[in-house]
């Protein structure tokens, strides 16, 4: 048996179902002659089992394959921490839910197998990232969501930053505001009433949050597009939020940028464009 290059492991917290998939893929590894390594925070969270074998830091020296084990929460926190490190990730899922994870436990010893093989199509999920008050944050994703801290209005400009002009697209009074990308487009955007994007395409979605102007509308626009959200002297304090997983305070007069990210989510797929929007619908059912 020729050995291989170490694979990672990074497995949901707290849950006995991941816990036991986590230990089943270290073994599948193993009998493949491959070295399972487990990223340290899932290390201490089941000490007294994956807790045994050697460790590595998502953020600083992730192997170049990670197997990610739980929900769409577990894989976008992973990706945040990786940032713009080359990882390739499996994405398992542990439970019923999580569209963004395609492999399930009836399959899993064999996409494991592919997955070390490189037997996959590669997937890249385009991401944004943001800047406040010119500091960068990780990018995201799914999306970045202004909302209000305090429940008090959030009162902001968007403003789309063109080579030779700047142009206004909206201003909103209310909750808040979420910028998405065609993967977050069936997650909170979509909740709010913005529309599903086929993630094929290199869009992003702006969806105001409960605005007082009843005729605003989501709008659509290139991922290439250069956006400023300023938030007026008036407004309301309030949270950006990147895929659920970061959280940073604004104030009154904060500026947000809004980039394109050079580096995408890579994640290895089976399938995945295989009754696409069947498995989508399917999913969104199960939310009832």
């Amino acid at each position: 048996m020729t050995e291989r290059e170490a694979v990672g492991i990074v497995a949901r917290p707290s849950s006995d179902t991941a816990e036991g998939l986590a230990l089943r893929t270290a073994e599948v590894l193993r009998q493949l002659g491959v070295e399972p390594l487990v990223e340290a925070e899932t290390a201490a969270a089941y000490s007294n089992t994956l807790g045994r074998l050697r460790t590595f830091n998502i953020e600083r020296n992730p192997p170049h394959k990670v197997i990610v084990i739980g929900g769409d929460g577990t894989l976008l926190r992973a990706a945040i921490r990786s940032g713009s490190n080359e990882v390739i990730f499996l994405a398992v899922r542990a439970g019923k839910r999580g569209f963004l994870l395609d492999v399930d436990e009836s399959v899993l010893s064999e996409r494991i197998r592919d997955f070390v093989n490189d037997n996959y199509e590669l997937v890249l999920h385009q991401r944004i990232k943001a800047y406040v008050n010119g500091n960068q944050l990780p990018c995201a994703v799914n999306d970045v969501v202004i909302f209000t801290s305090e429940g008090s209005m959030v009162r902001l400009d968007v403003y789309h930053d063109g080579e030779k002009l700047r142009e206004r697209v909206m201003g909103v009074d209310g909750d808040g505001l979420i910028i998405s990308t065609t993967t977050g487009s069936t997650a909170y955007s979509l909740n709010a009433g913005g529309p599903i994007v086929d993630p094929r395409l290199d869009v992003i979605i702006i969806t105001p949050l409960n605005p007082v102007q009843l005729f605003l509308r989501p709008v659509v626009m290139s991922r290439s597009n250069r956006l400023s959200i300023i938030m007026r002297g008036e407004s309301g304090p309030a949270y950006l939020v990147l895929d659920g997983q970061v959280k940073v305070n604004l104030r009154p007069g904060d500026r947000v940028n809004i980039y394109p990210c050079e580096a995408p989510l890579k994640v290895a797929r089976f399938e995945w464009w295989s009754n696409y929007y069947e498995r989508l619908f399917a999913r969104l059912l199960s939310y009832w």
